[in-house]
């Protein structure tokens, strides 16, 4: 166990320098090094050695899995195994080398994150293996005893564009031949068809774009620096940005732009006897992601989940799973509303302040009045009672405008009787056409979600009674709106946790059940034990609730993580990460999500991952489609209560549908959960341990 703790890290520095955290893509790789002794021994001993000082000085396990810190010590070892041939000088010479670079790597990236907000890529590897060629110009015993000449077994010969890019390939591992080039990238086909993909369309648009420069096409094949465009193009269109048509179309900008770059490099790197190294690839690369972060682009990589397939299948669940803006409020009434205007509507909700909603009250028919609609009493939303829909301090109100008779309105007072409350989260929510001297709060109270704060009515700019709703950056009335959302309501018989209603829809909000909310609020060190029959095999396991470093809760087996929490009325499993051979993996699938609602007649909707696939060709072919056009495939839920505890789903795959439910244990956590046919897990209770940590 002690030797895989300190192998791991060491094996995910040889992937990290492709872009993913496999460790048997590591295995393999390190072995490949070896195939030219002196290239390996000097990876291998500078990644050690910068590790072994990380360690000594006290670095936790948990900073040491930022993989940059070990594969910029390695690239710089490689590069000077390349160049030397290994003897006791030499050794000591890369061990040297690689604490230097560690130390390089931990000051840059400190710097870069803290002045530039950027990762620092493998700026240390550039800056150490050209000082350290540069000194080594000076070490003539060094240098003029160990040089020696390069040879690689398993030649092969293949012509023109594919010897070049496998060629560039291998160079990125120091190793410019065909066979490591080869070997390289059916890891890289195995480890992501993205990156792979990425690596193709970087390298044709880089070359093509020098040949036509340079005008010699046999010129561009034949330089080997070539892998500058490889690596610029995976990290802009995989890693750095989520994998879609508009990554591929940066990745190929990306790639065009390091043809100068690698060019103008060579003449200044060059003149002092020095490759160009991964220079290019770090300026291109740096420069784009600068101005992308700068002008906040939307699809910008927040969380790297190892590989661009992982990225996006996880952004795509969570683009749909979780639409919050941090400003969902609650709904501001109680019982059913009808949405007369929402966002960008047909009347007023235009242009600065199109993000808004107004409620009105309708009848069966769908009108907002009985009899003839006269007068304001006639209207069926006049003088309910409106509802705080967020916790703050009011900052103002207007109390003393008159009510317009139904059909008129008031153009010199738009808002009519409003409030405006302050979110501690950050903004204002505005409530208007309050009825005159209704308004029951005052400038400084403080109000908790669901107060009340006044009586619907018809003052302002409003032809019938309503309750408008807004939220803006600025106290002042009339100051822009910003997008937001509801939470907890029903529309139509479906529960939502968060959404912006359309004209037309009905709502109710719902509040959560005390006794419900209390089982599923699950406790650190609380432990289950279940039964676990799969296609006729039985087995036991045992999960425990435990505590991330960020506050976010997961249910464990020892070797996978189930994240869970509570947001908006509604239990969630978040997401699965680990082996997807646990049990854990059918908790998720079968109930994503759960409102804490009892009693109510409803149904809701959800999202899987497409991980959720039992076929690992079908689900990576998917999810290399998916980054054409992200709509392409899904994984949709839908779920209801069968009874008070019972949550039964429907599973939406590509290929067809599976039927699951959960059931909600009577003290806490979970009975039962059945996927499809051939999965059950029940709850054993015999020797059950329920544990807390204070």
């Amino acid at each position: 166990m002690g030797v895989k703790k300190y192998a791991l890290p060491i094996l995910r520095s040889y992937s990290a320098v492709l872009f993913n955290s496999s460790t048997k893509g590591g295995a393999l790789l390190l072995l490949l090094t070896f195939l030219n002794p002196n290239l390996g021994i000097g990876g291998f001993t500078a990644v050690v050695s910068a590790y072994a000082f990380a360690k000594l000085v006290g670095f936790k396990d948990e900073f040491l899995r930022l993989d940059y810190y070990i594969y910029n010590p390695l690239l710089v070892g490689l590069s000077l195994g390349y160049l030397f041939k290994v003897n006791l000088l030499s050794l000591f010479f890369f061990s040297i080398a690689g604490v230097l670079t560690f130390l390089l790597t931990y000051t840059l990236s400190s710097l870069f994150s803290y002045y530039l907000k950027l990762p620092v890529l493998s700026v240390p590897f550039v800056v150490a293996s050209s000082l350290l060629y540069l000194a080594s110009s000076k070490f003539s015993n060094l240098f003029v005893g160990s040089l020696y000449p390069h040879s690689f077994f398993f030649p092969l010969e293949l012509p023109g564009i594919l010897a070049g890019y496998l060629k560039s390939l291998g160079a990125i591992f120091f190793m410019p031949n065909v066979f490591a080039g080869a070997v390289i990238f059916l890891l890289l086909l195995f480890i992501s068809r993205i990156l792979t993909f990425l690596s193709v369309l970087g390298y044709l648009c880089g070359i093509f774009t020098k040949a036509l420069f340079v005008g010699s096409f046999y010129s561009a094949v034949s330089d080997t620096s070539s892998f500058n465009y490889i690596l610029t193009s995976m990290a802009v269109g995989g890693v750095f940005l989520i994998p879609s048509i508009r990554s591929y179309k940066f990745a190929i900008l990306s790639a065009v732009l390091s043809v100068p770059v690698v060019e103008g490099a060579k003449v200044f790197w060059e003149s002092y006897g020095l490759p160009v190294f991964a220079l290019p690839f770090n300026v291109t690369t740096h420069l784009l992601l600068y101005v992308l972060l700068s002008v906040s682009y939307f699809y910008v990589t927040k969380i790297y989940k190892g590989t661009p397939e992982r990225t996006l299948d996880y952004y795509l669940t969570v683009s749909k799973r979780f639409p919050f803006t941090g400003r969902e409020v609650a709904l501001p009434f109680s019982g059913e509303w009808t949405v007369w205007q929402s966002f960008d509507g047909e009347w007023t909700h235009k242009g600065s302040w199109k993000y808004a909603v107004d409620f009105v009250i309708t009848d069966e028919e769908g009108k907002t009045y009985k009899n003839q609609g006269i007068y304001l009493t006639d209207y069926y939303a006049f003088g309910k009672p409106v509802l705080s829909p967020v916790e703050g301090q009011v900052v103002a109100v207007v109390n003393s405008l008159p009510d317009n008779p139904p059909g008129q309105a008031d153009k010199e007072n738009n808002w009519g009787n409003y409030v405006v409350i302050y979110d501690k989260r950050g903004f204002y929510v505005l409530l208007a056409h309050f009825k005159q001297n209704s308004i029951k709060v005052k400038v400084g109270d403080y109000v908790v979600k669901g107060a009340l704060l006044g009586l619907c009515g018809n003052s302002g700019y409003s032809p019938q009674p309503h309750i408008h709703i807004h939220v803006q950056a600025l106290p002042e009335p009339g100051s822009p709106t910003l997008p937001f959302s509801f939470s907890s309501y029903i529309s139509n018989g479906v529960f939502k946790d968060t959404g912006v209603p359309k004209v037309g829809e009905k709502l109710e909000p719902v509040f959560p059940d005390k006794g419900l909310r209390n089982r599923l609020n699950l406790l650190i060190d609380q432990r289950m034990e279940f039964v676990v029959r799969e296609n006729s095999e039985r087995k036991e396991f045992s999960v425990t609730v435990k505590m991330a470093p960020d506050g976010t809760f997961y249910l464990t087996d020892g070797a996978s993580k189930l994240y869970f929490g509570i947001k908006n009325s509604t239990f969630y499993f978040y997401h699965f990460e680990g082996n997807l051979n646990s049990p854990l993996k059918y908790f998720f699938f079968a109930a994503p999500k759960i409102p804490l609602i009892s009693g109510k007649i409803m149904r809701w909707e959800d999202y899987l991952p497409l991980m959720t696939l039992s076929s690992e060709l079908r689900r990576e072919l998917y999810l290399f489609l998916s980054s054409f056009k992200h709509s392409l495939f899904e994984v949709k839920v839908e779920s209801r209560f069968s009874s008070e505890n019972k949550v039964e789903s429907d599973i939406f795959l590509p290929e067809g549908r599976l039927s699951a439910a959960l059931e909600i244990s009577e003290d806490f956590g979970f009975e039962k959960v059945t996927f499809g046919e051939n999965v059950t897990i029940e709850r054993r209770r015999g020797d059950e341990e329920t544990a807390f940590s204070v």
